[in-house]
């Protein structure tokens, strides 16, 4: 699942400035956020992963997302999303620096392995 973060937004483009950040509406909250990414990226998977596994990446992507201030257009667009098709789209309203500091944040968490 780590491996996923980098695949699903990060490997998927970016680095365009997002839009100017406009106030978040209800139901665009980082925690929405972060249980739109982390579904879909469960969604594939078989086995599942455990609850608390799951649970931890959501806390990860809900403080990156805080912290570098998503924009409203980048939260509502990852809550969103179902397919790599839409994570590409998604991936495209973060700017480097908030792509980066999810990828460090990850690999800090859960190392730099790859498959």
């Amino acid at each position: 699942m780590r491996v996923l973060i980098l695949v699903v937004l990060v490997a998927c483009g970016g680095g365009n400035p997002p839009p100017a950040a406009k106030p978040v509406p209800a139901g665009t909250s980082c925690a929405a956020a972060a249980d739109g990414m982390v579904g879909m990226l469960i969604a594939a998977m078989d086995p599942k992963p455990p609850d608390e596994d799951a649970d931890a990446l959501r806390k990860l992507v809900i403080e990156r997302c805080d912290k570098d201030q998503w924009s409203a257009e980048a939260r509502r667009c990852i809550k969103d999303m179902k397919t790599a098709d839409d994570a590409n789209v998604c991936s495209t309203l973060l700017t480097d620096d908030q792509q980066a500091a999810l990828v460090k944040a990850q690999q800090e968490k859960y190392g730099a392995k790859r498959p």
